[in-house]
C-alpha cells in the first residue's frame, strides 16, 4: 500500500477511482472518514483523524490513537497510506489485465534504488512524488502505448500495495548478486518497450538462422518466454539502443553466442532480465541458466493417471508424474489446441504446446505422436478423426486403463465398445472429450513405445522446456 501524496489535496484534488467514496476528492474523503470515525493507516498502525489542516504550504492530519480520543499527534498527509477508502478494493490482481500494471510498477519501485539516494525501500521513504520522478528512467508500455507512473498507479491492484509486494521485490533485486553489479550508474527499466522488443528480436534472428541449419537446436516453436522469461529488463544501455548485444559492429545470430552474450551482460551489470512472481512475506532471488546450469536436474518419469482420480470419463485430461512434479495434458479452447502444463518444483505453471511435446517424442522415441515413425508437418488430431477412429480409441483405452499408477486404485475395465461410446456422449462436451482424450491416448502410446531410459530423458526435456531451461535458454533472475 503506497502513501498519499500532498498533491492529491491541492487544486481541484484527485478523485477516488473506486471504493465506497468513488468520485469524491481525497479532501472530501478525509473529511468523511473523520466524521464517521473511520480509521487511517500510518505505518502499521490504525489511527483516527481529527483535523485536516492546509497551512503554510503543508497539508497535515491531526489524529488520535483511539476512536473518540483526544489528539495524539499530527503528521504530514504523505505519511498516511492509501487505504481502500481512497479507491482501493481492486481485488487480488495477478490476472492478465493486471500484469501490465504490476510489472510496470515494479520498474518504478526498483528504479528508486538505482536512480535516487535510497538504498532500502520501506513505507516511510517511498512516496508517489519520488515514484513519479522515475518516469524518466522507466519505459513501460501497454501494448504499443507508453504509460507513466500515474496511469500505472491508478490501475494497479490494491493488494500489491497493501502487501508491499513492490517494495519487497525491489529490495531483493537490489541486494542480489547480479543486482549489486548495476549500482553506481543510471539504470533504465523496461516493460514492453522498443528496447525490450529489440532483445527478443535477437532471439527471432537466431531462430530464423537455426531453422536453416542442418542440426537445429531450437525445440519446435520455441516461444520467447522459453528463451528468456524476463517480465521486465534493467539496463545501463541507452533506451534507444537498437542492438543490445552489439560488439564492435558484430551482432550474434547463433543461439550459443547469444546465450554467452546475455550472460556477459548480466555479469557486467549492463543488461538483465527479471522474472517476477507475486511474493508473500519475503522475496528471494534465484539465478537460472547459469554457466554451470545449476538447475539442469535429471528428472525421472513415474507414471500416469486418467484425470487426477483415474476415472477415464470424468475429465478430458491425463496427468504424467515426474520426480519433480506432474504435468497435466489436455485440450485448451475446447478443440483448438492440446498442450501440457507443469505443476511442480521449478516449472510451476510452465506450459508446453502439442508441437513441442511432439518435438521431444521425436527426439527421444524416434516417432511422432500417433505415428509409426517421424512425419513431416505433424499436427494434432480432430474430434472428427477421433470419432471416425473410435474403435482404435477404445483399444487404446483398454490397453492403458490398467497401466495407471497404483495409487489410482483402478483395474482393467470390462465395458464394451458401445458402452464406451455412450459414456463419451454423456460427458460435458463430447467434441472436446474426443479431441482431448484421443490425443492423450495417442501420446501415451507413443511414449510407451520405448523403455524407462527414453521416458526419463523425455521427462527431463519437457520439464526443462517448461522451466525456460533448455540448452539455449538464456540467463535471468527470478524473484519469488
Amino acid at each position: 500500500m503506497t502513501q498519499l501524496a500532498s498533491g492529491n489535496f491541492t487544486g481541484t484534488g484527485k478523485k477516488a477511482s473506486g471504493g465506497q467514496y468513488k468520485g469524491m476528492t481525497y479532501t472530501k474523503i478525509v473529511e468523511a472518514k473523520i466524521e464517521n470515525d473511520l480509521p487511517f493507516i500510518i505505518g502499521s498502525s490504525k489511527v483516527y483523524g481529527k483535523v485536516l489542516s492546509k497551512l503554510d504550504g503543508k497539508i497535515t492530519l491531526s489524529y488520535s490513537n483511539n476512536k473518540g480520543g483526544k489528539v495524539s499527534g499530527k503528521e504530514l498527509i504523505s505519511k498516511f497510506l492509501k487505504d481502500p477508502d481512497f479507491g482501493g478494493g481492486k481485488g487480488s490482481g495477478g490476472g492478465a489485465a493486471d500484469t501490465v500494471w504490476t510489472e510496470s510498477l515494479q520498474c518504478y519501485y526498483t528504479s528508486l534504488l538505482y536512480n535516487t539516494s535510497l538504498t532500502k525501500l520501506d513505507n516511510k521513504n517511498v512516496t508517489n512524488k519520488l515514484l513519479k520522478e522515475q518516469d524518466q528512467y522507466c519505459f513501460t508500455y501497454n501494448k504499443s502505448t507508453k504509460v507513466n507512473f500515474k496511469t500505472c498507479f491508478d490501475n494497479g491492484p490494491e493488494d500489491w500495495f497493501k502487501n508491499d509486494v513492490y517494495i519487497k521485490t525491489a529490495n531483493a533485486i537490489y541486494n542480489s548478486d547480479k543486482g549489486k553489479k548495476f549500482k553506481g550508474k543510471t539504470v533504465y527499466f523496461h516493460r514492453g518497450s522498443p528496447f525490450m522488443t529489440s532483445i527478443y528480436h535477437i532471439k527471432k534472428k537466431c531462430l530464423d538462422h537455426d531453422k536453416k541449419s542442418k542440426q537445429a537446436l531450437a525445440p519446435g516453436s520455441f516461444n520467447d518466454d522459453k528463451w528468456n522469461p524476463g517480465d521486465i529488463w534493467m539496463s545501463k544501455l541507452s533506451p534507444s539502443t537498437k542492438e543490445p548485444l552489439d560488439k564492435d559492429g558484430f551482432c550474434p545470430c547463433e543461439f550459443t553466442d547469444v546465450r554467452q552474450g546475455i550472460q556477459e551482460a548480466a555479469d557486467s551489470g549492463t543488461t538483465l532480465g527479471v522474472s517476477l512472481k507475486k511474493v508473500d512475506s519475503t522475496a528471494s532471488v534465484q539465478e537460472f541458466n547459469t554457466p554451470k546450469r545449476t538447475h539442469n536436474k535429471q528428472v525421472n518419469y513415474l507414471g500416469f493417471t486418467f484425470g487426477q482420480t483415474g476415472d477415464f470419463f470424468n475429465s478430458i485430461d491425463i496427468y504424467l508424474y515426474f520426480s519433480t512434479g506432474k504435468m497435466q495434458l489436455r485440450a485448451t479452447n475446447v478443440i483448438k489446441s492440446w498442450q501440457g502444463e507443469i505443476k511442480g518444483q521449478f516449472a510451476a505453471g510452465g506450459k508446453i504446446g502439442g508441437g513441442n511435446l511432439n518435438y521431444y517424442t521425436e527426439k527421444n522415441m524416434k516417432k511422432s505422436i500417433g505415428e509409426k515413425g517421424k512425419v513431416s508437418n505433424w499436427s494434432e488430431s480432430s474430434p472428427g478423426e477421433a470419432k471416425k477412429n473410435v474403435g482404435d480409441m477404445y483399444k487404446l483405452y483398454q490397453k492403458y486403463y490398467s497401466k495407471q499408477m497404483k495409487q489410482s486404485g483402478r483395474k482393467a475395465s470390462s465395458i464394451k465398445l458401445e458402452e464406451f461410446k455412450t459414456l463419451i456422449k454423456g460427458t460435458k462436451n463430447e467434441d472436446s472429450f474426443y479431441f482431448s482424450k484421443y490425443m492423450c491416448l495417442l501420446f501415451l502410446d507413443t511414449i510407451y513405445s520405448k523403455g524407462s531410459k527414453e521416458l526419463n530423458k523425455f521427462a527431463t526435456d519437457v520439464i526443462r522446456y517448461a522451466a525456460s531451461n533448455t540448452d539455449i535458454s538464456t540467463f535471468f533472475i527470478k524473484v519469488s
